[in-house]
């Protein structure tokens, strides 16, 4: 009885150690508490929410511009145009438009520039800004671009004058015509707009039509780039105030699964080589900040990068963290993963996938060149992985049953989500 007691333990025990192990052996999500972990070492990035060097030319929006939007907008659009301008109408038609889409983030500024040789700006300018007295600015602005093919033409400025009078009316039920007569007429209204040309061209940032900025950054008014600087501009707000920590645990193996619209990519991270930059990587994505990230920079057969929700490329987290692992020859096998930055420890959020680069460098020079020596060849592909090594810390490693992923990443795929999973 006592020996058959003894075979219970003992296979009891086994199957606990076998139990243990199988379970050591899996991958399993990371959720793990960071409450009390050591604070990595970081420098914080200055926001650059505004151009405050082109405000201070420009000069900053007041009750005296024609604006219309929140004041604490996440975008203020200026617009520096003419009503007579072709490029102009349909300008600030769309800018009308994106602001009416974004009520909330967008904050649109309309100011005077016009042309010397746009003989009916001042006088479309007069009738906006008597309208505008009455709150309906932007209204008069909407109806003067969508009828410029009908006034343009017209001859003289007296037959523009009764075409204004006798228009605005119609167009604008809600004027109080007697008040906006006196306001056109006004000479306040006329001074402002005379000198609105020479006020403009003193700034010698602007010399024509349609000018547009983003926070005084001067910027297209294409409704997609608008739209990267409301998240730019979001994530700029948001920057994070503390450094990372220290999320490895020693002896414990890390992975990452990126989900994206090309499918899955899972990546053995370098936890032993680059345990802060892992750390990092690991917290951000725990955090959701990966989540619906573009592919904003993909050369085909070089690298796909991300890392930056806002997709403008100069997106961050709102710190910096040192180089670690460089030098270590990690770009020499495809599939590399390394941080993307700006220069020595400027590693952030950013990051980028490499592809098979000794054969991407390889067939480029040898393109180039096709005279070079086998050994001249050589030269020039170490030298350029050298730099790239010296440059950008490799933090992971594409898995193998992961790499026929990397040629469907295009420009514009998307991380829907990112896991991360431990073992150990």
């Amino acid at each position: 009885m006592k020996r058959y007691s003894l075979m219970i333990t003992i296979l009891v025990v086994l199957a606990a150690a076998v139990s243990a192990y199988a379970a050591d052996g899996e991958w399993t999500k990371w959720d793990a508490d960071l409450s009390d972990a050591a604070e990595i070492s970081c420098t914080f990035a200055d926001p650059t929410i505004e151009n405050e060097e082109a405000k201070a030319i420009l000069g900053e929006v007041t009750e005296d511009d024609w604006a219309i939007g929140p004041e604490d907008a996440v975008l203020t659009l200026v617009e520096y145009a003419d009503f007579q301008c072709p490029y102009c109408s349909n300008a600030g038609l769309i800018a009308l438009e994106f602001q009416a889409a974004h009520p909330d983030d967008v904050r649109y500024v309309y100011r005077h520039f016009p042309l010397t040789f746009h003989e009916k700006a001042p006088m479309s300018a007069y009738a906006a800004d008597a309208a505008g007295k009455q709150g309906l600015f932007f209204e008069a602005e909407h109806w003067l671009y969508e009828t410029q093919n009908d006034w343009t033409y017209i001859e003289t400025l007296d037959e523009f004058d009764a075409w204004l009078r006798e228009n605005i009316q119609t167009e604008l039920p809600e004027l109080d015509f007697d008040q906006w007569v006196t306001d056109y007429e006004s000479e306040e209204i006329r001074t402002v707009v005379d000198g609105a040309f020479d006020k403009v061209a003193a700034t010698n940032i602007i010399s024509g039509t349609p000018t547009f900025f983003a926070n005084f950054y001067q910027t297209s008014y294409d409704p997609a780039v608008l739209e990267q600087y409301i998240d730019l501009f979001k994530m700029q707000k948001n920057y994070r105030t503390s450094c990372p920590v220290t999320a490895v645990e020693e002896g414990k193996d890390y992975r990452a699964v990126l989900h994206t619209t090309a499918g899955d990519v899972v990546i053995d991270l370098f936890e032993e080589e680059a345990p802060n930059l892992v750390s990092n990587f690991m917290q951000l994505a725990k955090d959701g900040f990966y989540n619906n990230n573009e592919f904003h920079n993909v050369v085909t057969g070089f690298i796909a990068q991300t890392g930056d929700p806002s997709a403008t490329g100069v997106g961050l987290s709102g710190y910096y963290l040192d180089d670690e692992n460089l030098d270590n020859d990690g770009f020499d096998e495809p599939g590399a993963v390394a941080m993307a930055n700006t220069g020595a420890n400027k590693n952030s959020s950013q990051f980028f996938i490499a592809n098979d680069l000794k054969a991407y460098f390889s067939e480029g020079y040898a393109a180039q060149n096709p005279d070079l020596s086998e050994e001249e060849l050589t030269g020039k592909v170490e030298t350029r992985l050298d730099a790239m090594n010296a440059r950008y810390p490799v933090f992971g490693r594409v898995a193998e049953e992961s790499m026929e992923i990397l040629p469907l990443i295009d420009q514009g795929t998307v991380i829907e989500s990112v896991d991360i999973e431990v073992r150990g």
